[in-house]
């Protein structure tokens, strides 16, 4: 699996992409394509323990949430075939800017360095103009 980066800017408030990062944590639905079932294993502060299943995929992560640096990583654990996180950051703008919204995928194969993978720029892409279109219709609306 590959290495892949996307980054839109976003005319949404840095709060209110903040809280649709935070949302799909637990809701991953309205964000991420394909997804079939989601559990919360474990909570702490800062951090949760979650099982999800898509189309494609049945994994573990360890999602960590820093709001000071506006980050959300979500590492995989325990998986069978892969190693590594996906990263989602939001840059602020200056005042009357538009804020800028990244997400990152670093994977690799276990026991490989494999860097296949182009059609997750795809995925990336479509990712970040999903939660960007939720974004600027959240911050129109109030």
């Amino acid at each position: 699996m590959p290495y892949a980066t996307h980054t839109e800017d976003v005319e949404a408030s840095p709060g209110t992409i903040w809280r649709l990062l935070v949302d799909k944590i637990e809701n991953p639905q309205p964000y991420v394509p394909g997804v079939r079932s989601v559990e919360i294993l474990e909570r702490s502060a800062d951090s949760v323990l979650r099982h999800m299943v898509t189309e494609q995929l049945d994994l573990t992560e360890r999602i960590t949430r820093d709001a000071r640096r506006l980050e959300i990583v979500f590492t995989l654990v325990d998986h069978p075939r892969y190693a590594g996180s996906v990263t989602n950051r939001i840059e602020p703008g200056e005042t009357g800017n538009r804020s800028r919204l990244t997400f990152t995928i670093d994977w690799h194969e276990v026991g490989s360095r494999d860097a296949g993978g182009e059609h997750l720029h795809g995925v990336l892409r479509d990712a970040v103009r999903q939660t960007k279109d939720l974004a600027e219709a959240a911050d129109r609306s109030g």
